[in-house]
């Protein structure tokens, strides 16, 4: 009985590119998570600070939700991409 051993990665993304993508993923994921706590935040402090023009310098609450919404896009895509299998 012989054993043949092959070396082939197990996804079709894989060394120093999947460690980088898998990075940019995790940082994706950070921003996704804290998005609303920084977002309030921000409104919070312009309206004590800078009560003059708030919506000049932060995102309106569509805006972010549009932005929230293509960063999720972004994370399934990706996370899509890292799940294909090298034989598929």
């Amino acid at each position: 009985m012989a054993i043949t051993m092959t070396n082939n990665p197990q996804y079709k993304i894989h060394g120093e590119e999947r460690r980088s993508l898998k990075k940019e993923l995790s940082l994706l994921k950070s921003f996704v998570k804290n998005f609303w706590y920084y977002h309030q935040l921000e409104k919070d402090m312009y309206s004590i600070y800078c009560a003059a023009d708030i919506n000049k310098y932060v995102l309106s609450d569509e805006a972010a939700k549009q932005k929230f919404d293509e960063v999720c896009l972004e994370i399934k895509k990706r996370e899509e991409d890292l799940s294909v299998l090298y034989n598929s």
